[in-house]
């Protein structure tokens, strides 16, 4: 037996725009437990533009505007909190770049518009042509599975032992979130902005098991550090609060960010790498491990294989055949990063050295033109 269940905001409002924090409490009816992986919010989308002249009118959808298409509508919420009986599980920022690479991982450009996973959340590169949406007053529906800890769990939730549980949502600004996309004319529009309405997170629910009120329940959360490259010898230093099996970085040149004409999503290519090493503590000395050229290939199957633990394979979905990350195009083309998966969980101080070669042209080069480093570290919480 399943029972639909449902909440909405705290601090309930008619719409939401940027920047605007929302914030959903979940509590069951005793006797029941949440199905594991079934959280969704849903709501509508209302897209806007403004023009040189300030005047506020809704997009008619020749504009070009659009989501990053392995992100989609995740990409307006910026950063996400998640307490348990008043207890901090997950905070994570940049949630929304989490969720491209995770999408990189799972999808081809062609997956993702043939996936019903997707179509909800509006990815997919023909999302420009939703925006617009049916209803005049509201827009576009959408409906979204967010990539949260409670939402990534081995086992169902029990009420008797998840009594309360909040789920904060940060906005982001329509600038960083969304872009206009190659050949369509921005002399006519000088910002955008959005709105959202009807906003409401639901779940599955079932008969509690006894069972699952005494077996610990493992989350799997996901932890966020930004750096910043600026030299063509650079050390990422990765710490966590919590164990940790992978880290998964991806990379943007901070002159490409919050702009209309860049998609700020995008997972940069790093061109020149001539080696790239991890090092992590070990009893008596650190323990390396140097990928050299040529480097390519193997950072792609590292970066693949740190990114393969979390998602999908917690979801157990089934991911594509083809993925965007081993796909070199691709690859060089806004799914880039690097990574490693280790063979057990850690808690020690990791880190990345980056080495470029000094022929690199200067539009690449940190020196003249540094690049935002965005870690991800996956952990686990046991509860």
């Amino acid at each position: 037996m399943t029972f639909y269940n449902s909440s909405q905001p705290i601090n309930i409002k008619s719409n939401y725009s940027e920047f605007d924090v929302t914030e959903f409490l979940i509590k069951m009816p005793t006797g029941r437990q949440m199905n594991s992986g079934s959280l969704r919010l849903n709501g509508f989308l209302k897209l806007f533009k403004v023009s040189t002249t300030g005047a506020v009118v809704g997009i008619s959808g020749s504009e070009g505007l659009m989501f990053d298409q392995y992100t989609g509508i995740h990409s307006l919420f910026r950063n996400t909190n998640t307490t348990i009986n008043n207890r901090t599980i997950e905070s994570l920022q940049n949630y929304p770049r989490y969720v491209a690479m995770m999408s990189q991982h799972d999808f081809s450009p062609e997956g993702l518009i043939t996936s019903s996973l997707s179509a909800p959340e509006l990815k997919g590169c023909l999302n420009t042509k939703f925006l617009q949406g049916t209803s005049q007053l509201k827009g576009v529906p959408f409906s979204m599975k967010p990539m949260i800890a409670i939402n990534k769990s081995s086992d169902d939730l029990a009420q008797s032992k998840f009594q309360e549980i909040k789920v904060m949502f940060q906005l982001g600004s329509a600038v960083e979130s969304m872009y206009i996309s190659g050949g369509v004319p921005t002399a006519d529009i000088f910002s955008v902005q959005y709105q959202l309405s009807d906003l409401q997170l639901s779940w599955v629910e079932s008969p509690e098991v006894p069972a699952t009120v005494s077996t610990p329940v493992i989350l799997n959360t996901v932890s966020n550090m930004v750096q910043t490259m600026t030299g063509l010898n650079s050390n990422i230093q990765v710490v966590s609060s919590t164990p940790y099996d992978a880290i998964s970085i991806s990379f943007m040149r901070q002159s490409s960010i919050k702009s209309l004409k860049f998609n700020n999503m995008l997972s940069e290519y790093v061109p020149a790498i001539s080696r790239c090493e991890f090092l992590v503590n070990g009893i008596s000395a650190p323990l390396s491990y140097a990928i050299t050229p040529p480097c390519y290939q193997d950072i792609a199957l590292n970066y693949y294989k740190s990114l393969s633990s979390s998602g999908n394979a917690i979801w157990r979905n089934q991911s594509g055949i083809k993925n965007s990350i081993m796909n070199r195009f691709l690859n060089e083309n806004g799914s880039f990063g690097i990574g490693t998966a280790l063979p057990s969980s850690i808690n020690d101080k990791l880190q990345v050295a980056i080495t470029i070669d000094d022929g690199v042209d200067d539009a690449f080069n940190p020196s003249t033109n540094p690049i935002d480093c965005f870690i991800f570290v996956n952990g686990f919480l046991s509860i």
